[in-house]
C-alpha cells in the first residue's frame, strides 16, 4: 500500500511539471508556415460512371515519372503584376512581377521527374485571376502525365488537382471557377470541364479522344462567370469559337458530318478563333490566325445577344496574328501581327487599333510573346526578345523598357543573371 502512495505521489509530480512547462512556455504571435511539398499522382484518375465522371487526382507518389514537386513560398502579389513560369528540363521557377516597382518576386520552385527518352522538355503555362490570389499553373510532359496545381500566393499552399493529358486550363476574374481541356484514353474522361479551385469539376462538353481536334479548348469565362468561351478543334484549319453558359447540362461534340457540333446542350458557334475575351456580358472579342495549311486571320466583336458578329481587321494575305488584347474601358484593342514565315522574320508589328477602324502601329518589336493591359489601360506591356538568360518587359505604347528579369536564376538586374 506504502508502495501504490508513493507511485501516485511520483505520477502527480511529473503531471504537475508537464503541465508547468506548457503554460510557461511563450505562444508565438506570429506562426511560422511550413512551406508545403505537393508531388502529382503517377497516374489518372479512375474511371466513374458516365453521366459524373470525376476528376480527381489519385494520392501522390513521390519520384514516380512524370510527377511534379512544388515547393510554395508566402508572397504579397503586387498591385499591377504578372505571373511567369521560367525555366526548362527539371527544374522551374513561378515568379511574379512587380510592373510597378520593376522588380520579381519567388512564388514556387518546382521539380519534374523526367521521363527517360522523352523527345522534348516540359513546359509550363500560367492562368490567374484578377487580384492574382489564385493561379493555375500546368505542367506540360512529353511521354508522361500532365499536372495542374492551383496556387495561393499571400497563403503560400498549391494543391494538385489533375493529372492526365491536359490541353488549356483557364480561370475566371474572380477566381471562383476554372475550366480545363482534358484528354484521356477513357472517353467518360475526355472533354471540357468546369468547377471550383477546390478540385470540384464536372464535365460540360464530351468528346471522342480518338478525334482530331479533341478535346476543347477553354478560353475565358464572362465577367459574371455565367458563360464560357472555347475553341473546338477543326484540324490542321484551326479552331471554331463557341459559347456555352457554364451551367448547361452536358453535351457532346458529334464530328460525324461535315464539321464539329454540339448536341445535348444549347451554344453559340461564333466563328473562326485562336483566342477569345469577354468584352463585357454581351460581346466576345475573338480572334483568329490563318497557318500553312488553312484558316483565315482577323478580329471581330460578337453580339451574345443577337448571335452576330461584326469584322474588325483583316490582315493581308500571309499575315497571322500572334496575339490581341481589348482595351479596358475603351473601344480599342491591340493586336501584334507577324507574317507566316516569322521564324525566319524575327520582328513582329504591334498595333492600336479602334472598334471605328482607326490604325496606329506602335513599333516593330523582336520576338513578342504575350501581351496584355494594365489595369486602368494607360500601359500595354509586352514579353520581349532577349537572350537565354535574361528576359524583359516592354511598353508597347511608349516604346519604354518597363523591367528586367532573370530566366534562370541570379540578378536581379543590373545584377548578373545566371
Amino acid at each position: 500500500m506504502r508502495n501504490a502512495a508513493l507511485a501516485a505521489l511520483i505520477v502527480a509530480i511529473v503531471v504537475a511539471a508537464v503541465a508547468y512547462v506548457a503554460i510557461g512556455r511563450p505562444q508565438s504571435s506570429v506562426v511560422p508556415t511550413p512551406t508545403p511539398t505537393l508531388t502529382a499522382a503517377p497516374t489518372s484518375t479512375a474511371s466513374t460512371p458516365a453521366s459524373t465522371p470525376s476528376a480527381s487526382p489519385l494520392p501522390s507518389t513521390p519520384g514516380a515519372v512524370g510527377a511534379v514537386t512544388i515547393q510554395v513560398t508566402r508572397t504579397t502579389v503586387p498591385d499591377e503584376f504578372r505571373y511567369l513560369a521560367l525555366g526548362a528540363g527539371e527544374e522551374f521557377r513561378l515568379v511574379v512581377l512587380d510592373l510597378n516597382a520593376g522588380r520579381a518576386a519567388p512564388v514556387a520552385t518546382a521539380r519534374v521527374a523526367l521521363p527517360p527518352g522523352a523527345p522534348t522538355g516540359p513546359s509550363t503555362a500560367v492562368a490567374a485571376s484578377k487580384d492574382g490570389r489564385t493561379v493555375l499553373v500546368t505542367f506540360v510532359i512529353p511521354d508522361a502525365s500532365d499536372s495542374l496545381f492551383v496556387v495561393h500566393p499571400e497563403t503560400g499552399d498549391a494543391k494538385l488537382l489533375l493529372r492526365g493529358e491536359i490541353k488549356g486550363a483557364v480561370i475566371s476574374a474572380d477566381g471562383a471557377r476554372i475550366a480545363i481541356g482534358r484528354n484521356d484514353e477513357d472517353p467518360s474522361l475526355t472533354g471540357l470541364w468546369v468547377g471550383t479551385p477546390d478540385g470540384a469539376m464536372r464535365r460540360l462538353v464530351a468528346d471522342d479522344p480518338s478525334s482530331t481536334g479533341s478535346p476543347p479548348l477553354p478560353y475565358a469565362f464572362s465577367p459574371d462567370n455565367a458563360l464560357l468561351a472555347f475553341g473546338i478543334g477543326l484540324g490542321e484549319s484551326g479552331w471554331q469559337a463557341t459559347v456555352i453558359s457554364a451551367s448547361s447540362k452536358e453535351g457532346r461534340i458529334d464530328r460525324s458530318g461535315g464539321g464539329p457540333q454540339i448536341v445535348g446542350a444549347d451554344t453559340s458557334v461564333v466563328g473562326p478563333a485562336v483566342g477569345a475575351e469577354f468584352r463585357s456580358a454581351r460581346e466576345l472579342f475573338v480572334w483568329s490566325s490563318a497557318t500553312m495549311f488553312g484558316g483565315s486571320s482577323g478580329a471581330d466583336l460578337y453580339d451574345l445577344a443577337t448571335k452576330r458578329s461584326t469584322s474588325l481587321y483583316r490582315p493581308a494575305a500571309g499575315i497571322q496574328l500572334a496575339a490581341a488584347a481589348w482595351r479596358p474601358n475603351a473601344a480599342q484593342y491591340a493586336i501584334i501581327e507577324r507574317p507566316e514565315s516569322h521564324v525566319f522574320v524575327p520582328l513582329t508589328a504591334a498595333w492600336l487599333r479602334g472598334q471605328d477602324g482607326s490604325a496606329r502601329k506602335l513599333g516593330d518589336f523582336a520576338f513578342v510573346v504575350d501581351i496584355w493591359w494594365s489595369r486602368d489601360g494607360s500601359r500595354l506591356f509586352a514579353v520581349t526578345g532577349g537572350d537565354d538568360s535574361v528576359g524583359g518587359i516592354t511598353d508597347l505604347l511608349t516604346g519604354r523598357g518597363v523591367m528586367q528579369f532573370c530566366k534562370r536564376g541570379g540578378g536581379p538586374p543590373p545584377a548578373p543573371c545566371t
